[in-house]
């Protein structure tokens, strides 16, 4: 028998692989029969595969036609924010904006800006009323409603000190004129300045600025439009369709310059957020579909010197990708919309399943290159593949499947599909590869060039396998203590990095900061919904009262009820501006400044003040309060301050629970308010990965542990080694990704459960080349197997990578944290794992 000095020396002649071929491979009957029944019927096979491929793709396209970047499709259904965003649905019209914001360039521009915005309102008004409800170039009519009302705005009690120092001014004139007064008595003053601090008309509605009659800024050169949608919606919905119509519409205007030269049109709030986030990832989806596929069939091509080899693998492979969509759609399962998490699966199935066909593929190229006919070749291959490609699936549908424990449905609908995918893939593969080989080979495999092969690598590794064993153990020790100091601060929980990359330079982000300089206020308020008025009322008053302080300091705007918005006491209020007026006769306003009595005038608002009742409320006033069904005041609107703060994770956990605490102790005990908005939902989203994450990846684990047992269940020894590898390769994964910074988010985090799934593979693959080669030297295993098992994580490491030319920076962190996870369990596998047993066999025999 040749030594394995010997083969390692010189390449692998053709009549070298047969004579190992002939040596290892005896084809079981079981491995006869199913080659010979896949080839026999392999016409039969395919017109059946296609057949439900038709239905399967439509079902996929159908499920990306619905692709969804709303928050709370992370979230299962019985979380409280998602209950409580349905709740909000059901009850609230609308309270979500789109902003049209012009940066006019200087100060003179203002006027031009503010003609282009209302001739553009005049369009949007006439949009359908399912799609708008109203539309804003200022609050000119507001502001005015408010002066006219204002003291009906007023607590009685300021009302009545108000009338005293009226009258105390009054005596003071009168006691004046009578020489009653002594000479250095001072007229009692009628400055309102304390009243003006306690009555910010910006308070009293939403937060809003109330100072100016257009949303514009001479000092900014900035004027807004505010669009207010019909519908509350925290993704896409009608989005898409309201900005595309807005844009439209501003053109048949005549745009920007039209107007002026040098200004700018940019797109701002809930709406822009969420249309901008969606299509960067339906952009990102076409452009890693197509990287993907070209690219992974660029290195197939390369790897065999086959072009076919392209056909044998991607077809049989573009087959489970659609079934695996198309059987999560159906029951029990129903997945019929996939989120932010799931969008990017398709590439991600491509790269990982086809590890099982390259495999099976490679041990047939090896045969026919050997000599051995198509039919025995693909016998040897099933004979060859299957223990170790079965035991790879089984395992990264294990890893995928630990994620469907979880409550976290970004992750659920992530290892549905990629669990359902893994196995597709491979049965796919044993199924059809064998017919389709057969059909494209007709001697073209004998003519090509000489596979590539990992036999430098091999020689390599004899050479130095000590000093290689001894850096593998080094690199494992201090990437283990760095971490084992993992903490929360290793979590990104700045949601604002997290984003499209370009939202800050140029999108949503940009012109959103612009819009906060403007309105110095976030528009969109999280709603407590309450069962009625009393309890709106109550939790309102509570949450006022604990704003300034505490874990709300800093963060509230201001607290919106319905008594906000509909003053009480209206009649003694009423009867406490009569007396007033009564008091300011002629002859002591004669006695008062300008300056006096325009203040006095502006406090008594109309000369016809009379009680309001809801529907004489301006509609914006109302806006989040009216229901439906027409019912007022059940809900409590706190609108946040526009602070960073409230883009990082911890803030907005505090931010929720306060909200809930404080809501919980001012409700009746039989039910809580409900806290709904995107706030909510981002909280409940990090608290899930927090508590999902570590149980994910523990049964991630715990599963590949389960497949590599049974697949080894007779040579405990190799069963320990394969296990070691996959460790070592998670442990430099988790130190290398703290030591480049790389934070877990919500959506990087299901890398690890991932890796020990997909990284299992190459370990397995090539103990399993070991054990049948029963070769005492593993580096034949890298010789032989080991490129096979490079090219299988080269394609992954393709479908990951195409991650990171998406503009979701989440999606970027991903596929970085993926791609690391793949390079580490690779060295792992095909270098650390082979370079320890041969320094131990070089020890143990010294």
């Amino acid at each position: 028998m040749t030594s394995p000095a010997n083969w390692l020396a010189r390449p692998m002649s053709r009549a070298f692989i047969k004579s190992r071929s002939m040596q290892t491979m005896s084809p079981s009957p079981w491995a006869k029969t199913f080659g010979t029944w896949a080839i026999r019927y392999g016409h039969i096979l395919w017109i059946v595969a296609v057949a439900f491929a038709v239905p399967a793709a439509w079902r996929t396209i159908d499920l990306y036609a619905h692709l969804r970047s709303e928050l709370e499709e992370l979230l299962p259904g019985d979380s409280l924010s998602v209950k409580a965003i349905g709740e909000l649905r059901e009850r609230v019209a609308g309270i979500q904006h789109l902003g049209v914001l012009v940066d006019a360039e200087t100060a003179e521009n203002i006027p031009a800006a503010e003609r282009m915005l209302d001739n553009l309102a005049s369009r949007v008004r006439g949009y359908p009323p399912d799609l708008v409800r109203d539309v804003r170039t200022g609050t000119g009519l507001e502001r005015r409603f408010l002066e006219e009302h204002a003291p009906l705005y007023m607590d009685l009690d300021d009302l009545r000190a108000l009338r005293a120092r009226v009258e105390a001014r009054r005596d003071w004139e009168v006691s004046n004129e009578t020489g009653a007064l002594l000479d250095s008595e001072r007229p009692p003053s009628l400055d309102m300045l304390d009243m003006r601090h306690r009555y910010d008309v910006r308070a009293k509605a939403g937060g809003a600025t109330w100072g100016r009659e257009r949303f514009s800024s001479p000092e900014l050169h900035l004027s807004l439009m505010l669009i207010e949608t019909a519908t509350f919606d925290t993704g896409r919905a009608r989005g898409t369709e309201l900005l595309s119509r807005v844009k439209r519409d501003l053109e048949v205007v005549g745009g920007p310059d039209h107007y002026a030269p040098g200004m700018r049109v940019g797109y701002t709030g809930d709406v822009a957020i969420s249309v901008e986030e969606t299509s960067a990832l339906r952009e990102d989806l076409s452009i890693s579909s197509v990287m993907v596929v070209v690219a992974v069939g660029a290195i197939i091509a390369l790897y065999y010197r086959w072009w076919r080899s392209c056909l044998v693998l991607i077809a049989p492979l573009s087959l489970a990708t659609v079934y695996a969509f198309a059987i999560s759609s159906l029951p029990p399962l129903c997945i019929h919309e996939l989120n932010s998490n799931t969008a990017f699966l398709g590439a991600i199935i491509v790269g990982n399943g086809i590890n099982f066909g390259i495999i099976l593929l490679a041990r047939y190229v090896e045969e026919r290159r050997g000599g051995a006919s198509e039919r025995e070749s693909v016998i040897s291959s099933i004979q060859g593949a299957y223990r170790g490609t079965l035991s790879a699936a089984l395992a990264a549908a294990m890893a995928y499947g630990s994620l469907v424990i979880t409550d976290f449905r970004g992750f659920q609908q992530f290892g549905v599909i990629g669990g359902i995918g893994m196995v597709l893939s491979w049965a796919l593969a044993f199924l059809l590869v064998p017919s389709l080989c057969v059909w494209l080979d007709r001697g073209t495999v004998l003519r090509a060039h000489r596979a590539f092969t990992l036999a430098p690598l091999g020689r390599f590794i004899r050479r130095a396998s000590i000093p290689l064993a001894l850096i593998a153990g080094m690199l494992t020790i201090l990437a283990a203590a760095r971490a084992s100091r993992f903490g929360p601060s290793d979590l990104e929980t700045d949601f604002s990095k997290l984003r499209r990359s370009d939202t800050w330079t140029h999108g949503e982000g940009y012109w959103g900061r612009k819009m906060d300089a403007l309105l110095q206020s976030y528009l969109t308020p999280t709603v407590l919904l309450t069962d009625d008025p009393a309890s709106a009322i109550r939790v309102g008053k509570a949450l006022e009262a604990a704003a300034p302080n505490g874990p709300l300091a800093g963060l509230v705007s201001s607290v919106r009820t319905v008594r906000d918005i509909l003053p009480g006491d209206q009649e003694a209020k009423i009867a406490e501006v009569n007396a007033l007026r009564e008091d300011l006769t002629p002859r002591i306003r004669s006695h008062l400044t300008d300056d006096e009595t325009k203040e006095l005038d502006r406090w008594l608002g109309s000369p016809e003040l009379a009680p309001i009742s809801i529907d004489d409320l301006p509609q914006t006033f109302s806006l989040g309060l009216r229901e439906r069904d027409g019912t007022v005041g059940r809900t409590v609107l706190v609108y946040p301050k526009p602070v960073h703060a409230l883009w990082d994770g911890p803030t907005i956990s505090r931010f929720v629970g306060a909200l809930r605490n404080i809501s919980e102790g001012a409700s009746p005990p039989s039910r809580t308010a409900r806290v709904a908005g995107s706030l909510p939902l981002s909280a409940d989203i990090l608290s899930a990965v927090r508590r999902d994450g570590p149980i994910s990846s523990a049964m991630a684990f715990a599963g590949v542990a389960v497949v590599v047992m049974m697949t080894f269940r007779r040579t405990l020894g190799n069963m320990l080694l394969v296990g070691a590898a996959l460790c070592v390769g998670v442990v430099w994964l988790a130190g290398l990704s703290m030591a480049f910074g790389i934070k877990l988010n919500f959506a990087n985090f299901i890398a690890y459960p991932i890796t020990f799934g997909i990284g299992v593979d190459y370990s397995v693959n090539v103990m399993c080349r070991h054990v049948e080669d029963e070769s005492k030297d593993i580096l034949h295993s890298v010789a032989t197997t080991g490129g096979a098992v490079a090219l299988c994580s080269t394609t992954t490491i393709i479908g990951y990578s195409s991650l990171l030319l998406a503009q979701n920076r989440a999606l970027v962190l991903f596929g970085l944290l993926a791609v690391l996870g793949e390079v580490c369990c690779l060295t792992a596998a095909l270098v650390a794992l082979p370079a320890c047993m041969t320094a131990w066999r070089k020890v143990s025999r010294a």
